[in-house]
């Protein structure tokens, strides 16, 4: 659900927000009649529903810090997203060095601290019982939680982007600083699980509320679970971007007709040791890429009847590769262009030929397998 744009970054408010936004208007409802003198109880679900927005408001400006400083150092922001289990700033680049690391992580919880500290001042200035003293109880403790929970020492939460700065500074090594972070993450994630069975157990005449919050609470170690360990895998595949060069994994191609039946294309394949196929026209051309995945949803008995054209995909702009390309200006062309192979081209057009992206995988997770045309003598 698009909501603006912040310096040019698209803001979104995901569906998933709806249900944390109906927990906490169910569960502090309660509280609300409590606090507030005289209100009636669809009153108080109003204003329970209003702490709802204020919190996801109070999360948009702590993601909005995370991006402001971004964009200030150069990292662009594909966009912020405010979801079930909080926020996220996508920055589009990795931190340069642990500086800026640190700036980018701190930015958020010190505008989160920013609110809490508006909350708390104006506090005094509300009448005891009022609905505007409760908000701003509930602005300042709020916002004082999402701080002290997102400088927890783990990744992906902003203390354990701290900490993997601080770890980098000292080792000289982001890899070494990611997986410290990593690992103390999946130790927040334990813990949070233990505060999820501590709170289901607790207080049974507030049961349901008991276990919304500790549902809510297990979806929040899991997130940090996954994302520990997605932290971790990209910052082993950036550590290995340096030495992946195109000229290095291209396979080697057979040029084949668009008319070739996919059975006589693959025996062609297997007797002349090749790795891919490329569609050519009648003047020599490439025109497509055949596509593997494709090629293995083709039935057996199907092959001798299939032309190569019907598993092919056809050279758009961004399927053609200079065989000079490396690093990161692949992965970026990766992006760019989802597919599963790629022509290799030389500098004057030239095929040379075909770059399969499982390859790149492989080289960049060792022990994921590729898929690979059949080679020689495996059928």
């Amino acid at each position: 659900m698009p909501i603006g744009r912040f310096f040019g970054v698209p803001v979104y408010f995901a569906p998933s927000w709806l249900l944390i936004a109906a927990i906490i208007t169910f569960s502090y409802a309660g509280l609300v009649e409590r606090a507030v003198d005289g209100i009636t109880p669809g009153g108080a679900y109003l204003v329970a529903f209003a702490f709802s927005i204020m919190l996801a408001l109070s999360l948009l400006a702590h993601e909005l810090g995370h991006t402001a400083v971004s964009i200030a150092l150069g990292m662009p922001v594909r966009r912020v997203v405010i979801f079930l289990l909080g926020g996220v700033s996508e920055i589009s680049t990795e931190p340069r060095r642990p500086g800026e690391e640190y700036l980018v992580a701190v930015a958020g919880p010190l505008v989160s601290l920013l609110l809490a500290g508006v909350g708390g001042a104006v506090v005094p200035l509300t009448s005891s019982g009022s609905v505007g003293r409760l908000l701003a109880v509930l602005l300042a403790g709020s916002n004082l939680a999402v701080m002290v929970f997102n400088m927890l020492p783990g990744l992906p939460l902003d203390g354990g982007r701290v900490l993997r700065a601080g770890v980098w500074q000292l080792a000289g090594d982001r890899l070494t600083g990611t997986r410290v972070a990593a690992w103390c993450g999946r130790a927040v994630a334990a813990l949070v699980v233990l505060f999820a069975v501590y709170t289901a157990g607790r207080d049974p005449s507030v049961a349901a509320s008991n276990l919304a919050l500790a549902a809510v609470t297990a979806l929040l170690a899991a997130f940090i679970w996954v994302g520990a360990n997605q932290s971790l895998a990209a910052a082993t595949i950036n550590s290995r971007l340096p030495g992946l060069r195109v000229a290095d994994l291209v396979r080697p191609t057979l040029e084949v007709p668009a008319n070739l039946p996919v059975a006589e294309a693959l025996r062609r394949v297997w007797e002349s040791r090749m790795g891919a196929m490329v569609v050519v026209d009648a003047d020599g051309r490439a025109t497509a890429v055949v596509s593997e995945t494709h090629v293995r949803a083709v039935p057996q008995q199907r092959r001798p009847w299939t032309t190569v054209s019907e598993v092919s995909r056809p050279l758009e702009p961004g399927l053609r590769l200079p065989n000079t390309l490396s690093g990161t200006d692949l992965l970026e062309a990766f992006r760019t262009t989802p597919a599963t192979e790629y022509l290799v081209v030389s500098q004057d057009g030239g095929t040379v030929g075909v770059l399969a992206a499982a390859d790149v995988a492989r080289t960049l997770q060792p022990g994921r397998g590729a898929l690979g045309l059949p080679r020689a003598g495996s059928r």
